[in-house]
C-alpha cells in the first residue's frame, strides 16, 4: 500500500514538474514576445502563450488589452502631432508672404525724404519685421525637417571649411553680443558625411544660442575621435541647472535669462533633429556650475585629421 502511495506521489510530482517547466517556458517566450512588440508598436500584434493554465491566460488577456489601449493612444498622439506640424507649416507659410512684402516695401522706402525721427521709427519697424521673419522661418523649418518625408542628401563635405565660413558670416552677431570667441579648427580638411545646408543650420543655431545665453565666452572646437568628427560649442552660463540641460532640446523650451529678444525655443531642437537625420547625434552637458557644452558628432568619411 505504501508503495502504491509513493508511486502516486511520484507521478503527481512528475506531472506538476512538467507543468511548471512548460509554464516557465511559455512565460519566457511571452516575455520575449512582449519585449519585441514594445519596440515596434505600429504592428498590430498581441502576445500568445501556449498553456492550459487559466490564471496565466487571464493575465495574458489583460496584457493584450493594455497593448491595444497603448497602441490606440500612440496612434492618436501621432495623428495629432502630424496635424500640429501641418498647422505650423500652414501658418508659417501664410505669414511669410505678407512679411516678405512688408520687408520689401521697407527696403525701397526713400529714407532721404523722411525726417530723422521718422527714419529712426522706420529702422525700428524694419528690425522688428526682420526678427518676426526669422521666427516665422524657424517655425516653417521645424515643420519641414521634423516630417518623415524629409531626408538630407548625404555626401562628403569639409566640416572645417564650413565652420570657418559660418563663423565669419556670423562675426557681427558675435561681436555685438560682446562675447570673447575662441576657435580651434584643424588647418587640414576635416571630411565628414553630411549635408551642407543642414550642417550650416546646426552651426548657426548653436551660434545664435551662444549669443543669446553666454555671459562672456564662446569656445568652438572641431576634432576627430575614432571614426567620428566632433564639433563642440562651449560657453559660460549663469543660473543654469541640470534640469535645464535635460529639457534643452525640447521644442519651445526657452531659458528665461536671455540677453536678447526671446526666440521660439526651436533652434536647438532643429539642430538635434538635423544631426540625427544625418546619422549623427547631438548632446548637451553642464560642466561644473557655469559652463555649458554642446557636442555634435558626425561620421568621418576618411582620415583627415
Amino acid at each position: 500500500m505504501m508503495y502504491i502511495a509513493a508511486a502516486v506521489s511520484a507521478a503527481v510530482a512528475v506531472v506538476l514538474g512538467v507543468r511548471l517547466l512548460l509554464l516557465k517556458r511559455a512565460l519566457r517566450a511571452a516575455s520575449a514576445e512582449l519585449e519585441e512588440i514594445s519596440t515596434n508598436l505600429e504592428e498590430n500584434r498581441v502576445i500568445k502563450m501556449e498553456t492550459q493554465e487559466k490564471d496565466p491566460e487571464v493575465l495574458l488577456a489583460g496584457i493584450n488589452q493594455t497593448l491595444r489601449e497603448i497602441r490606440r493612444e500612440k496612434n492618436t498622439f501621432d495623428r495629432r502631432e502630424k496635424e500640429f506640424k501641418k498647422q505650423i507649416e500652414n501658418i508659417s507659410h501664410d505669414l511669410r508672404t505678407p512679411l516678405t512684402a512688408i520687408l520689401g516695401y521697407l527696403k525701397i522706402t526713400d529714407l532721404r525724404a523722411l525726417s530723422d525721427e521718422d527714419r529712426a521709427g522706420l529702422d525700428a519697424v524694419s528690425r522688428k519685421a526682420e526678427a518676426l521673419s526669422r521666427l516665422v522661418e524657424q517655425f516653417y523649418e521645424y515643420s519641414r525637417i521634423s516630417s518623415e518625408e524629409y531626408e538630407p542628401e548625404i555626401k562628403e563635405m569639409d566640416m572645417g571649411r564650413l565652420l570657418r565660413e559660418t563663423l565669419a558670416d556670423s562675426w557681427r552677431e558675435i561681436e555685438e553680443s560682446g562675447l570673447e570667441l575662441s576657435v580651434r579648427i584643424p588647418e587640414t580638411s576635416v571630411m565628414v558625411w553630411g549635408e551642407r545646408n543642414a550642417s550650416e543650420r546646426i552651426i548657426r543655431n548653436l551660434i545664435q544660442n551662444g549669443c543669446r545665453y553666454a555671459r562672456n565666452i564662446l569656445e568652438v572646437g572641431l576634432s576627430g575621435e575614432g571614426n567620428e568628427v566632433v564639433l563642440t560649442f562651449e560657453n559660460d552660463v549663469s543660473d543654469f541647472e541640470e534640469e535645464d540641460v535635460q529639457r534643452i532640446f525640447e521644442r519651445f523650451y526657452v531659458k528665461d535669462e536671455s540677453r536678447n529678444t526671446p526666440g521660439t525655443g526651436l533652434g536647438l531642437s532643429i539642430a538635434k533633429t538635423l544631426a540625427e537625420k544625418m546619422g549623427g547625434r547631438m548632446e548637451a552637458e553642464l560642466i561644473g556650475a557655469d559652463r555649458l557644452r554642446f557636442t555634435v558628432c558626425f561620421h568621418q568619411c576618411k582620415k583627415s585629421l
